[in-house]
């Protein structure tokens, strides 16, 4: 493969909502570019993008996909993403780290949730965009109104680029107003034309000052500002056409190499282990700085590990230095990647995106450079994982299997976690949605052969004290030999909240032997963890230890520790005891219209709203204090509310009693259970 000037290369997302044809636009392209003789579709299952058996199954896109081809002295690689919000991350992933993103918008639905997310994305990391009108050819469709409602959404910088010729079953064509021939839609284009021409000269102060004198730029003039407006965010042309008929695709290639920002035009931005922010040199000669955006496991090759050069070039068979983790790897082979297949190459420069295999210590977002290059690349921002259940396996063996498979299947997906949860005991999983984690336990299943079932999660109750009592706990068994005496007398009080758990030895004259004073405390702490009235650890409790007896012979450290754990059951129950519940701080954000609805629904879960904020975009951030118990599958209820529109983030907050009614039945069903277990 011949080696390719940077300023040639471009790396593009293929971005937007879920079923608008962008695997179809890819698969256009590279059949175009006589990368593949046949050209496959969604239906057939055939696509070079979709070839995961998820995906030919759902026929939807579910993870990132890489592409490339070679052109007129190009090379173009093209990133295809899944659209619906459980697979965000993926988006998520790769924003910070391409030069370009083409948004595809279904002209038959408009703007939906998944171009939103594209958008914000964009915005974020600064990435220069074009929208794509694609499924022009589909019956009530107008090239008009969803520029209108582009322009409304995203701003008057979105232009017109490239105009359909006919509409709906009489599209026939694509034109680029600028240099292509505008014969065939003449009454309409030089008022587009203007527009554009305009909007690429406001872009330069050089190029505004000759217009306004003349009027006019010369194709190069037109071309170099149209770039430099590109990259900078100034102008986001839109683009049309079909990609199931195959119209508009040369106009858009001929956008992304013409007009879209070359590598060399990215500012890269690192930190030093200092702390000092540095820019570095971008060019092919310069010292190698990668970052890794995506692991995949690969049946025949192992685990791919794709990254982004930002700048220098890295050669096969050699050495680089992860800085993130400060450990030294061997690249190996490096391969371009083109769907599920691979081509070897001897080195990558700026703006590839390439992979390795056999890596041992380099995962998601980590920076890799040459050895003696000490610089930090920003880590990449992912969306919260918002979403949990409870996992447990079918059967012995495939708990024996379960924490590998979890842990290869959150390698690929840096979105997906698995962990003990140390206040349950569960085995939780979390990710960014529900379909995001059917799929994936699909995946386990099929692919590492492991069954599991999934539940509503736990919640980490805690029980406490409100008042106060004195007990006493008394252990004595007469058995053949030795006998069993322990005799303790406490007073319970309730702790400050948050304050935890605080043992007082009060004894005086001897009456409980110092040796087992310490038992007493243990005694106390397992008793307090097992719960007393619904099985969940009691918490900021005083256990003042201030009278007690013993038997020379009988008494023993477990007689004691049995007896404090006696008084403990019988003194927590007759101190006022009480539930207490997570109360998380959540975030919702949404649209204005639906404002009223998410107030209402955060009110019925018990929740306290805090305030609003409007965020502008015709959004609003609601927050509130809500008990976890409600909100557990929150992420489902919040989409189907909203129409995939809202969003929202939490955390923990605090501790708070627990509704006598509701504390009832928790109570309640904790004695069934353990009546039953009995």
């Amino acid at each position: 493969m011949a080696k390719i000037d940077p300023a040639k290369v471009r790396n593009v997302g293929i971005v937007g909502h879920g079923g608008v044809g962008k695997t179809t636009i890819i698969e256009h392209i590279l059949h175009d570019a006589g990368v593949t003789s046949r050209l496959g579709t969604i239906e057939e299952k055939n696509t070079v993008c979709d070839y995961l058996d998820e995906e030919r199954d759902r026929q939807h896109t579910i993870t990132m996909s890489l592409a490339h081809f070679e052109q007129d002295g190009s090379r173009i690689h093209l990133v295809d993403h899944p659209g619906y919000s459980d697979f965000l991350g993926e988006v998520a992933a790769s924003s910070a780290l391409v030069d370009g993103m083409v948004i595809v918008v279904d002209a038959s639905a408009g703007i939906a949730v998944g171009t939103d997310n594209a958008w914000k994305y964009a915005e974020r990391y600064g990435v220069p965009r074009a929208f794509f009108v694609n499924k022009l050819d589909r019956e009530n469709t107008n090239f008009e109104e969803i520029v209108e409602s582009l322009r409304n959404t995203y701003g008057s910088n979105c232009v017109p680029l490239v105009v359909p010729v006919g509409d709906q079953a009489n599209l026939s064509a694509a034109i680029n107003i600028v240099d292509g021939d505008t014969s065939a839609i003449a009454d309409t284009v030089e008022a587009l034309k203007e527009q554009m021409v305009e909007a690429v000269a406001e872009a330069d102060d050089a190029l505004l000052e000759k217009y306004l004198e003349t009027a006019e730029l010369t194709p190069e003039e037109f071309a170099k500002g149209l770039q430099s407006g590109i990259t900078s965010g100034n102008i986001v042309p839109i683009l049309a056409g079909s990609a199931a008929k195959g119209i508009g695709l040369k106009e858009l290639v001929a956008v992304i190499a013409g007009n879209f920002p070359s590598p060399l035009d990215r500012k890269v931005v690192a930190k030093t282990s200092g702390g000092e922010e540095v820019e570095l040199k971008v060019g092919p000669d310069e010292p190698f700085v990668g970052q890794v955006f995506r692991s995949i496991v690969d049946p025949f090759v192992g685990q791919l590990t794709l990254f982004r050069v930002l700048t220098g070039t890295l050669k096969a068979d050699s050495e680089f230095h992860n800085v993130s983790t400060d450990s030294k790897e061997r690249t190996g082979k490096i391969f371009l990647v083109l769907g599920k297949d691979q081509k070897q190459v001897n080195e990558v420069g700026p703006g590839d995106l390439a992979a390795m295999t056999k890596l041992k210590n380099t995962h998601f977002g980590n920076t890799i450079a040459d050895p003696g290059v000490d610089v930090l690349l920003p880590e990449i921002e992912l969306p919260s994982r918002m979403v949990k259940l409870a996992i447990v396996p079918k059967s012995r063996s495939d708990e024996d299997k379960i924490g590998e498979a979890l842990h290869r299947l959150a390698e690929e997906d840096p979105t997906f976690e698995h962990y003990r949860d140390e206040n349950t005991g569960e085995h939780v999983i979390r990710g960014v949605g529900d379909m995001q984690l059917n799929i994936l336990l699909d995946r386990m299943r099929n692919k590492y052969h492991v069954e599991a079932d999934t539940q509503v999660p736990k919640v980490a109750y805690r029980e406490t004290i409100r008042g106060k009592a004195e007990v006493q706990g008394k252990h004595k068994k007469q058995t053949g030999g030795h006998g069993q005496y322990g005799d303790v007398q406490i007073r319970l009080s309730p702790n400050e909240r948050g304050a935890g758990y605080e043992f007082i030895d009060a004894i005086v004259g001897g009456v409980v032997p110092k040796q087992y004073i310490p038992h007493v405390d243990k005694g106390c702490q397992d008793a307090l963890r097992k719960g007393v009235i619904s099985g969940n650890p009691v918490v900021d409790v005083k256990v003042e230890l201030f009278y007690g007896s013993y038997h020379n012979v009988d008494s023993s450290e477990m007689a004691f520790k049995i007896a404090a754990s006696m008084a403990i059951r019988k003194g927590v129950k007759e101190a006022q005891p009480c539930l207490l519940e997570p109360i998380v701080k959540i975030a919702v954000t949404v649209p204005e219209e639906f404002m009223g609805d998410i107030n209402g629904d955060l009110t019925s879960r018990r929740g306290r709203i805090l305030g609003m904020d409007n965020i502008g975009g015709g959004k609003q951030v609601i927050s509130a204090h809500v008990p976890e118990a409600e909100v557990l599958r929150y992420s489902t209820d919040l989409r189907s509310m909203t129409q995939d529109r809202g969003s929202f983030e939490m955390e923990f907050d605090h501790y708070a009693q627990v509704p006598d009614h509701v504390a009832k039945e928790i109570i309640a069903a904790y004695e069934k259970s353990k009546a039953e277990g009995d």
